[in-house]
């Protein structure tokens, strides 16, 4: 078992570590923003709580990667439990049927966004409802305070439209996210059809927005003949899609927007 001074300079060495561990916990479950950077704080306080008894059990029989990622992993179930003590679904929910309670403890408690519940639904067998269905069936839901307390922003632009505004909003916002990820899908199967280095091309520039000068840098490519090679790819992408039965504007504008040097 560690001493204290040893416990804080393993705490203090891997800092950075800790820190990335607890906000990968929170991404996995749509954790975002202030929740995050609080849970952050939250397993901090964890590791150094009792003169860093959590630390001082770390016998070194794993590596500490591993032992962080046990205890942020606990530390997360625990704040979710803490949290849940003081959940109920909505009436309106309850009404609504199972996949409605689901759904709404999904968004409202655990801070899934639309998708990232739908998702889980649909692959567990909870649902067949597409993300947009599933988004009428969200704004049935009564809003209600968090459980924990955010600070109040000023209503603007569509925030501060009516409650049907805002509803059509939503319901457009997640059939265009719908949409695009059927183009991803698409897009995925065609890249096989490519070499593996064009496939990287296409993943870091088309998907995730990189500039070519960027890609030519990590590839360690010249940047002049790149952009022809992206050009020529741009090309045999909207063959492959468009051959794939996708809309010729929407994938010319999928393409166009993400294919921007």
């Amino acid at each position: 078992m560690l001493d204290r001074p040893a416990a804080e300079a393993l705490v203090l060495k891997h800092l950075d570590l800790v820190d990335r561990i607890a906000l990968m916990a929170c991404g996995s479950k749509g954790v975002q923003g202030a929740d995050a950077e609080d849970f952050v704080a939250e397993v901090r306080m964890k590791l150094v709580e009792d003169d860093y008894a959590v630390v001082r059990r770390f016998t070194g029989e794993s590596a500490f990667r591993t032992y962080l990622t046990t205890i942020v992993s606990r530390q997360f179930v625990n704040s979710v439990r803490g949290e849940r003590g003081r959940w109920r679904p909505s009436a309106v929910a309850v009404r609504l049927g199972e996949v409605a309670v689901e759904l709404e403890t999904l968004v409202r408690r655990d801070r899934y966004t639309l998708q990232q519940a739908g998702e889980k639904l649909r692959t567990e067998g909870r649902t067949t409802l597409s993300d947009a269905e599933l988004a009428r069936l969200l704004d049935q839901f009564p809003q209600r305070a968090p459980l924990r307390p955010l600070v109040a922003e000023p209503a603007t632009g569509m925030d501060a439209a009516p409650g049907d505004s805002r509803a059509d909003e939503r319901v457009m916002k997640a059939e265009a996210e719908s949409r695009r990820a059927e183009i991803l899908r698409a897009l995925e199967a065609a890249t096989e059809r490519l070499e593996p280095e064009e496939r990287v091309i296409v993943k870091l520039h088309f998907v995730e927005g990189h500039t070519l000068a960027d890609v030519a840098r990590t590839l360690g490519l010249e940047q002049k003949p790149l952009y022809r090679r992206a050009e020529r790819l741009r090309r045999r992408l909207r063959e492959l899609l468009e051959g794939a039965g996708l809309n010729r504007d929407e994938v010319r504008g999928f393409l166009q927007d993400n294919g921007a040097p």
